[in-house]
């Protein structure tokens, strides 16, 4: 069993964000709909919430918080098949927002397993607080889809 701290997550959730912003932002470039054009880049753009989340800390608080070792690693294998969810430049606004709310679900999958692990108080609440901003986006995404905006 491999041993993974903190800083192994935060580097893979912040990998997977940037994945995001770029995906989207493709998305937007290539897309042949206004409406998802105009949602791709918005989402895009919107993708820096752990670096946000992260920036509370002073320097010496994050470096221990980082180096603490995880018991158990997080699992979060579907985060990484971005190559499987290729949309065609037609694509809809539906279509987009299914794969945001994939990911999303990825993420929430990914900060809980950490928040549920015996880490302290501070990370604890960091990556429940992480959590909560994900699943906010989650139903943000799902009302936006629900109400057929783009």
């Amino acid at each position: 069993m491999a041993v993974t701290n903190v800083a192994c997550v935060l580097r893979r959730a912040s990998d997977f964000e940037y994945q995001l912003m770029t995906y989207y932002l493709d998305l937007a470039e290539q897309s042949t709909r206004e409406g998802v054009r105009l949602l791709t880049d918005y989402m895009g753009r919107h993708r820096r919430r752990l670096a946000e989340a992260l920036e509370r800390f002073p320097a010496e608080e994050y470096c221990r918080i980082s180096a603490l070792p995880l018991r158990y690693e997080p699992v979060s294998s579907e985060c990484d098949h971005f190559d499987a969810r290729v949309l065609p430049t037609d694509a809809t606004a539906a279509e987009v927002l299914d794969i945001a709310i994939e990911f999303d679900e990825c993420l929430v999958s990914l900060y809980a397993q950490v928040a549920q692990q015996d880490l302290g108080p501070e990370v604890k609440e960091l990556f429940e607080s992480l959590v909560h901003t994900e699943e906010r986006d989650e139903i943000l995404l799902k009302k936006i889809k629900a109400t057929h905006y783009f």
